[in-house]
């Protein structure tokens, strides 16, 4: 089986899907952020396309090696890992459907195949309190048991407004009945002082986890944050690549470590992240705020994770639902706040062609 195209398909809405072709007729699917989608697009198919066009799209550690060595001058961060986590995704889609088995199957086996989320919904620096709480009571409606509410700041931004964040948690919290676990997102915004009197005044509260209070690069405020505070703190959406969490471990320490499939490189070095995090005794808390193909992915290979207690992010903030339903002809199923994990061959999902067609920028 050789591979004899890879097309990046920016939607209307949502995340850019990647589609590799092969000489057997099977195709797979990846995903990456739409955000960037006219410096990705020429990325995938001008520079990853000729390093991959007429190989095997099975041999995923080769070709994960071949595209990250040769594009190494433009990473490991941003466009690199995203744009290779992308057809990573799509490479390993192919080997389980010309297996004719799941991704879970292919990489282990499955302990369990109905997997929590958690539902994650941002943009809080522009909300007030009863906003952020009406689009709670939305996932509330559809079954959700657990939620992360995130403010969406960036480094910087430091600082900016950490008492309307604390009354959006605090009305949130308040809301939710006692049982539903509700998390806290600072996205980067905070410095060391004020992220641990932040965090100190959500202990009281019953936070149940810290994501990003600090800019990324800062490992040694990170440390400072998580050894300060008893609630669980977590980092790491934005590494990439196993080196770097390598380092986020060592120098940071979180208590919760969270890669994104794509962001950090795909299937292939997620694995190795998991690994690292295993040896370490750091619980996985995977990124990956979608309901797509990126979720689908990140899902087969978390549910392989025996102690992968933890609940996965989901949203449709990116991915509106609408779209997935569309897209997809048998999208994943959202049952009592779990999802349930398919046996379908590959990440289980199949593009619906038309509604591709209605929803493709070009």
């Amino acid at each position: 089986m050789k591979i004899t195209q890879v097309e990046a398909i920016p939607m209307q809405t949502g995340p850019m899907i990647v589609r590799i072709s092969t000489d057997e007729g099977i195709a797979g699917l990846g995903e990456c952020s739409g955000r960037n989608w006219k410096v990705l697009k020429p990325f995938i198919e001008e520079i990853i396309q000729p390093l991959v066009v007429g190989k095997d799209p099975r041999l995923t550690t080769r070709l994960w090696e071949d595209m990250f060595f040769a594009t190494s001058r433009l990473g490991p961060m941003g466009m690199q890992t995203t744009g290779i986590g992308a057809v990573d995704i799509a490479c390993w889609d192919i080997y389980g459907k010309a297996e004719g088995r799941p991704l879970h199957a292919l990489l282990g086996g499955a302990a369990r195949q109905r997997v929590p989320v958690y539902w994650s919904t941002g943009l809080g620096w522009s909300l007030q309190p009863g906003e952020m709480r009406a689009k709670v009571e939305q996932g509330l409606e559809i079954g959700i048991k657990a939620f992360k509410i995130r403010m969406d700041w960036n480094a910087n931004r430091q600082d900016a407004n950490p008492e309307k964040d604390y009354q959006v948690f605090k009305m949130c919290r308040e809301f939710l009945p006692d049982e539903i676990a509700l998390s806290f997102d600072a996205n980067n915004g905070y410095s060391v002082s004020t992220a641990i009197r932040q965090g100190k005044r959500f202990e009281d509260l019953g936070l149940a986890h810290f994501e990003e209070p600090l800019p990324q690069y800062d490992y040694a405020g990170l440390k400072q944050v998580a050894d300060a505070l008893t609630i669980p703190v977590s980092s790491g959406e934005q590494e990439h690549t196993r080196w770097q969490f390598r380092d986020l471990i060592l120098q940071g320490n979180p208590d919760i470590v969270q890669p994104d499939i794509v962001m950090a490189g795909g299937i292939s070095e997620m694995r190795h992240i998991y690994t690292l995090a295993e040896t370490f005794n750091k619980p996985i808390m995977p990124h990956c705020p979608s309901a797509g193909i990126s979720s689908a992915a990140s899902l087969q290979l978390y549910c392989t994770v025996a102690n992968a207690v933890r609940p996965h992010e989901y949203s449709y903030e990116f991915s509106p639902r609408d779209n997935i339903v569309a897209l997809f002809e048998e999208p994943y199923e959202l049952e009592d706040g779990e999802l349930h994990i398919p046996d379908r061959p590959g990440h289980g999902l199949v593009l619906n062609e038309g509604a591709l067609a209605r929803l493709r920028l070009q």
